[in-house]
């Protein structure tokens, strides 16, 4: 699937399945405008396992991106490595930027924190042998999630309704991805007031719609994306 803003040649290749940890990175390509090309890795058909996707990827997950010779994965690492290529898109602060110290606070502890104990709930089979062990992962995790969940609403009551107050920023968007993870738990993101006041807004922008609409997916769709 090719995308192509003004009708240019791509400029990235954004390897992604349906769901998965593309999602920030494909909504912030749309944000910045480029021309850039999706290359489905279906997961459910071991795609991600073919040898030409581990030689890009050996660690044989989602996202990969391609810009020219250089190849990068994990998801907070492309979305930096797009905003500090775009900066026209302000989509984060660069050096020297009051909320550049914020910026990186936050967005390492969503992808080190918050979504570590998002994949002990999703991917229990990854950490642990016994049903019976998995069960309980799932059940501390799901309690971890809720008191972070609380202290993040919290904080954008306070200082919201964005995570840098009233900047607008890449670090919303990996957020509302994470949150898009939770809706089959007992106490969804959307549950907490000042989240979900986030969740709109982020969900409400063409970037974040047209990126939905082409991965085919919607926000309470089959847990399997």
């Amino acid at each position: 699937m090719r995308e192509e803003p003004g009708n240019e040649a791509p400029v990235y290749r954004l390897f992604w399945d349906r769901g998965s940890a593309n999602m920030a990175p494909h909504a912030v390509l749309r944000e910045i405008g480029c021309a850039f090309e999706l290359i489905r890795v279906d997961i459910s058909k071991a795609e991600n396992r073919a040898p030409a996707y581990v030689a890009l990827n050996p660690n044989a997950r989602v996202p990969t991106l391609a810009h020219g010779d250089r190849v990068i994965y994990e998801s907070a690492a492309i979305l930096m490595y797009l905003c500090e290529a775009h900066p026209e898109a302000r989509l984060l602060p660069l050096p020297g930027d009051p909320d550049r110290g914020a910026f990186l606070q936050w967005l390492f502890w969503l992808t080190n924190t918050l979504q570590e104990d998002l994949q002990h709930w999703w991917h229990a089979d990854n950490y642990l042998d016994t049903e019976a062990a998995r069960h309980d992962l799932k059940v501390v995790a799901e309690r971890r999630l809720g008191r972070m969940f609380s202290q993040l609403d919290s904080d954008l009551g306070r200082g919201g309704p964005y995570m840098l107050g009233e900047r607008f920023s890449a670090l919303d968007i990996f957020l509302v991805m994470l949150c898009r993870w939770t809706r089959a738990m007992a106490h969804p993101a959307t549950s907490y007031p000042n989240l979900n006041r986030l969740i709109g807004l982020v969900t409400a922008r063409p970037a974040w719609v047209a990126m939905m609409l082409a991965e085919g997916i919607d926000w309470n769709g089959p847990l399997a994306s």
